[in-house]
């Protein structure tokens, strides 16, 4: 039991060396560490604000519905007012331009 414990220490030392010496090596390595994890920190704390993430799930679904009806409005005004300016210019005699 001994004898395995050491040797899980051992691999744990040698793979906290093994990142310390990249991180030494490669400075934007600390700075994006930091930065992941404070993104990740504000997502967490967002979702959580939000009422956890089913609730945040629930609350996207409905806003992605609400896009797509809006979506769905906008290009029916446009096709309507195509087929409107259409239609006046083919009601229009044709003029030549000077």
């Amino acid at each position: 039991m001994r004898e395995r414990f050491n040797d899980v220490a051992g691999q744990a030392k040698d793979s906290y060396r093994s990142a310390y010496n990249a991180a030494r090596e490669y400075p934007g390595t600390i700075a994006a560490l930091i930065v992941g994890i404070g993104i990740t920190a504000a997502l967490l704390w967002a979702a959580r604000r939000a009422g956890g993430w089913s609730n945040l799930q629930e609350d996207a679904t409905d806003l992605a519905r609400q896009g797509l009806e809006y979506a769905r409005e906008g290009y029916g005004k446009a096709r309507d007012v195509v087929t409107e300016r259409a239609a006046r210019f083919k009601g229009q005699p044709e003029t030549l331009s000077e």
